[in-house]
């Protein structure tokens, strides 16, 4: 399994939130969805940004997820339509970086 895959998973089955939601909100919007709070924190910088002719406009990003102590790197490209709609269109890179354990010692 990728590590988007587990990501995408991860969220969607415990916050019923996909990570290309995640992706489109943090990039696109700042701040992502309040019920991450605490969970996951996203540091995205512009890469290309080229509006179309009908409002829309298509966009490249690169940055910084960190979801439950795991921290990854990723691009992605993103669409937004006329209507504001966010679509995220590829992610060539999505790799963990850094993570932390943590062990429960009986005391």
């Amino acid at each position: 399994m990728s590590a988007f895959a587990a990501v995408d998973d991860f969220l969607t089955s415990r916050y019923r939130v996909g990570l290309a939601d995640v992706l489109c909100a943090g990039c696109l919007q700042g701040p992502i969805s309040p019920l991450l709070d605490g969970i996951a924190e996203i540091r995205a910088r512009p890469v290309l940004s080229e509006s179309t002719d009908d409002d829309g406009g298509h966009f490249a990003y690169a940055g910084a997820l960190a979801v439950a102590g795991v921290s990854y790197r990723f691009r992605c490209r993103l669409f937004r339509d006329a209507a504001g709609r966010c679509f995220l269109g590829d992610v060539p890179l999505f790799e963990p970086v850094a993570w932390q354990t943590r062990m429960a010692m009986a005391g």
